[in-house]
């Protein structure tokens, strides 16, 4: 069962609501954001582009766009290496879109994931050297790529590194280990005086060519860009606060009616027929893009990204399309095979589950770890076979800092890296209980910090919901990591009646009595929810008897996210947990 957690409200919430015109309900949403005055809540309630910091802050931009001019001017040949995710299609695809319309000769790589590995290699400069490439510019990548950009520079190449991630630190004198590039664009680097650290490679890539473009007219061009940066922000899970928030507000704005050919087919074809919001980008654009990189390869997200014809454009999106229909039905076999195993096994008496799935593709390893770590609420390691070795991809809980302790397990693997929440490593095979051992010696999770928590912004009765405070949330848009949408609880609710929907018989819709009125519920996963807690709580034959339509007593608290059915028009309210 899950902690339930209402912050303590101590605003003026009737001044707040008078001064925007909104209900107290929203005003008390705001605050609980942590908008604690009237120019954090402006800049929140009316994000601008212009509110955007100064982009020749950020350091070592400027010498890079120096760099970029000269040789455009000069007619140098440059290489774009980015990566194999969503924030590194993205990424490539701006910087070769922006430095093919400024007149760059520019070819482009996205590493293979299996072949490859994250990042560029020390193989790939002397492959762009042979080609007749001068300059190497790195996206989501290469701040710690210090061999392959020292293979580069002893090439005679200029390389360019615009990244996001961490810096690398020497752990005996703390110092950078920074690359040895001509110009180190990253917002983590110490000596930056930019005041936010937190975009994605995409954002970083746009703000470079918007430099590129500064004395240029070329707003509708940078919007088409903007759009792709603000998909790749939602995605590669940044905050979604400061500036962040900014890009993916006009993003999505501009993606209603995306003049990217890639982008506008994938929504069509995707039926996305009402407004694209964040969870439109994060659970039916990102995929797709993603899964080419997981089944086969990122070019070809990227190649969506570049088209220019729109025969190709919606070939490729229909492509990618089903490529994540093949993705879900093997992320779902091999989660199911996770599931089998820890259950099985006995792994459950453990805190950190460390899960070898034979039949996983390394590819989706990931995604099955999150699924885990959801189910159960515990540090998950899905580990699968790579050639003679074994390979791992671990999601996180918070207090258990998942990087550092594969760090401590340094002696045990091939390789790893990562950070708090996420991590990727490689292991010989008779190292997997050693490891699986190790982590779980040294974990120091108490009971109570694997009791999942839920953050509940204020009780609501339903006849305080009403289409006017449904569409005041929006105001919240765009909703994300470190920016949750409403949530809301309601207490002693009457269960009247169950029918059970759904294709897999997953959904249920309740009929519920509130303070004499009668509601439509719908729970989407009710095995993992209102049947799963109905049942312990009660009884399985008080469930059957709700499926029945007889109400037999049964009263639940339920958290729900109120919400307008497109479909029918009418307020929907969607239970997200219950007890």
């Amino acid at each position: 069962m899950k902690q339930w957690m209402i912050k303590p409200n101590r605003a003026d919430l009737s001044k707040i609501a008078a001064r925007y015109k909104i209900s107290e309900i929203l005003a008390e949403v705001l605050v609980k954001r942590g908008l604690y005055d009237w120019e954090a809540m402006d800049a929140y309630l009316y994000p601008s582009m212009d509110k955007l910091h100064d982009v020749h802050d950020i350091y070592d931009l400027d010498h890079a766009v120096s760099i970029i001019r000269d040789k455009i001017d000069s007619d140098q040949k440059i290489q774009v290496i980015g990566d194999y995710d969503v924030d590194g299609v993205m990424s490539t695809s701006i910087l070769v879109k922006g430095l093919r319309k400024l007149g760059a000769e520019v070819s482009w790589r996205v590493p293979h994931r299996e072949r490859d590995g994250y990042g560029v290699r020390d193989y790939m400069a002397r492959e762009a050297f042979e080609q007749g490439v001068d300059t190497i510019i790195t996206c989501d990548n290469g701040i710690s790529a210090v061999d392959a950009v020292s293979c580069a520079k002893e090439l005679g190449m200029t390389v360019i590194v615009a990244d996001h991630h961490d810096v690398p630190i020497n752990n005996e004198t703390g110092q950078e280990l920074l690359p040895p590039a001509d110009a180190v664009v990253d917002l983590k680097r110490k000596d930056s005086i930019y005041p936010w650290r937190e975009l994605c490679g995409a954002a970083v890539a746009y703000r470079l060519i918007e430099a590129l473009f500064e004395e240029r007219e070329e707003s509708a061009f940078l919007d088409e860009l903007l759009s792709m940066a603000a998909v790749a922000t939602v995605c590669d899970v940044v905050p979604l606060q400061s500036e962040n928030r900014i890009i993916v507000s006009r993003g999505l704005e501009l993606l209603q009616n995306s003049t990217n050919k890639g982008l506008s087919s994938l929504i069509r074809q995707l039926e996305l027929n009402r407004e694209v919001d964040s969870g439109c980008i994060g659970f039916r654009i990102g995929p797709c893009i993603n899964a080419a990189g997981r089944l086969q390869d990122a070019s070809t997200g990227v190649e969506l990204m570049l088209a220019e014809d729109q025969k190709e454009a919606d070939a490729i999106a229909a492509h990618l399309i089903e490529l994540n229909e093949e993705r879900k039905d093997i992320t779902a076999r091999a989660t199911e095979q996770a599931v089998k195993q820890i259950e099985e096994e006995g792994y459950l008496d453990q805190n950190v589950l460390v899960v070898f799935v034979e039949e996983c593709p390394e590819s989706v390893a990931g995604i099955v770890a999150g699924r885990i770590k959801e189910k159960y609420y515990r540090p998950t390691m899905i580990l699968t076979r790579s050639g003679d070795h074994l390979k791992g991809s671990g999601r996180s809980i918070p207090g258990y800092h998942m990087q550092q302790e594969l760090n401590a397990c340094a002696s045990l693997l091939l390789e790893y890296g990562g950070h708090a929440m996420a991590a990727g490593f490689s292991l010989e095979e008779e190292k997997l209980k050693p490891l699986r051992d190790a982590l779980n010696e040294r974990c120091r999770l108490t009971p109570k910090d694997l009791i999942e928590k839920i953050t509940i912004d204020r009780e609501v009765a339903f006849a305080e919901v009403s289409g006017n405070l449904v569409r005041e949330l929006n105001l919240l848009q765009p909703v994300g990591e470190q920016n949750k949408g409403a949530l809301f609880a309601r207490r002693g609710l009457e269960i009247l009646s169950v029918k059970i929907r759904g294709k897999e018989g997953q959904v249920g819709s309740f009929t519920v009595r509130d303070q004499g009125r009668r509601y439509n519920l719908v729970d989407f996963q009710i095995d993992q929810c209102m049947k799963k807690e109905i049942c312990a709580k009660y009884s399985e034959a008080v469930w059957e008897s709700l499926e029945r339509g007889n109400a037999n007593g049964c009263v639940m608290d339920i958290i729900y996210i109120p919400r307008i059915n497109e479909r029918y028009g009418e307020l929907q309210y969607t239970i997200v947990d219950c007890r």
